[in-house]
């Protein structure tokens, strides 16, 4: 697992909706609760990660853009880097560049010892195009990391995304890549940014049928998610049998967050990644789990922090579904100023359904078939 102190470097000042303070409290609260413990051999956090380099970037993001953000983060000056809503602040292009260089690394970790997994969790900016920032996202950290594998040599890549958002800045800047699945489940474009993500999209020469998007109505909840992944993702996965996955978590999806209208749960995003996470093994496939949009401080931190701990199997995903430890709670409110939560999920983990309710059952009935 990835977490640089100075990842919280990225921040966008005050009353702005993103903040890596909540990733961070993921971090802190698999901390509380020994899962990096000396006897939980074989789980690390790294403490120190790298600035992605130009020509790592470069292998994504435009040489022009580069030069533009590199100018305005070195004076300090102040301005929306695109329509509104992803303002300029000074080191910004260092605070960007350490986020891709963490997730850069963490991928190239993987697909060197495909037994392992790492988390990412303040990463998962897939909204930033090649030559401009978009939606809180300034570089591109997890499009940066599949070019990176697709440079050296990697062939199959899976891109999997459970944002409330739809991952405009990746599916678009491997649209016509027939080396890239695209697995995006999001709300519906036409209620809500970016406005994209129809199932007519499925990408264009030799991406063609590769960019599979499942738009979901605002109110859809863990059935429609785990429904999603399980009959329509996993089957693609499985045909397509790649060597790196990287998935997105981006916990917007959650109820109650400010920006979306779906409903899923923090249990249920934990399920959604135990069904990736056994069709990586499965496939033999690497695995890379970033974080992503989410503006609830108790969803996010619980959410990344039960992801990691179905990546780590075992007790670790039937130990994180009561109480969480008193000391993280502590932590949180001081973070944050809010109550914080009792325990890891509310009630149960959900099962994964058969059928989903009749909307978004008419939904992946058209999504198969396009």
């Amino acid at each position: 697992m990835s977490w640089d102190h100075r990842f919280l470097e990225y921040e966008f000042g005050l009353g702005h909706p993103f903040t890596e303070r909540s990733r961070r409290l993921a971090v802190s609260l698999l901390l509380a609760a020994g899962f990096f413990a000396p006897t939980e051999g074989g789980r690390s956090l790294k403490a120190e990660c790298p600035l992605a380099t130009r020509e790592e970037l470069l292998r994504f993001h435009a040489p022009a853009y580069l030069d533009e953000l590199e100018e305005v983060s070195a004076s300090g000056e102040r301005r929306f880097l695109d329509s509104g809503d992803t303002p300029s602040f000074p080191g910004c292009y260092e605070a960007a560049a350490r986020i891709a260089g963490a997730t850069i690394e963490a991928g190239r970790a993987v697909l060197a010892a495909p037994a392992l997994h790492a988390l990412q969790p303040s990463g998962g900016l897939h909204h930033a195009a090649s030559a401009r920032a978009s939606g809180f996202c300034i570089l591109n950290d997890v499009a940066c990391a599949i070019a990176d594998a697709l440079a050296k040599g990697v062939d199959r890549v899976a891109y999997v995304d459970l944002d409330v958002h739809h991952g405009d800045g990746v599916m678009y800047g491997f649209y016509d890549e027939g080396r890239v699945l695209d697995l995006d489940v999001h709300q519906d474009g036409r209620t809500l940014w970016p406005g994209t993500g129809d199932t007519s999209e499925t990408g264009t020469g030799d991406g063609a049928g590769l960019k599979v998007n499942v738009p979901l109505s605002p109110g859809a909840d863990d059935r429609a998610l785990l429904r999603t992944v399980d009959a329509v993702f996993l089957p693609r996965l499985r045909a397509f049998h790649p060597r790196l996955i990287v998935l997105q978590t981006g916990v917007d999806g959650c109820r109650g967050d400010p920006l979306a209208a779906l409903e899923y749960s923090v249990g249920g995003y934990r399920v959604a990644v135990g069904l990736v996470h056994r069709v990586a093994h499965e496939v033999g496939a690497s695995l890379l789990e970033t974080g992503g949009g989410g503006y609830v401080a108790a969803n996010v931190s619980r959410a990344l922090a039960g992801a990691a701990a179905e990546l780590a199997g075992g007790s670790w995903r039937t130990s994180t579904t009561g109480t969480v430890p008193a000391d993280w709670q502590a932590d949180f409110t001081g973070v944050t100023g809010e109550r914080a939560p009792s325990g890891w999920i509310e009630g149960r983990l959900p099962e994964v359904p058969t059928q989903a309710d009749s909307r978004t059952e008419r939904l992946l009935a058209r999504v198969k078939a396009a």
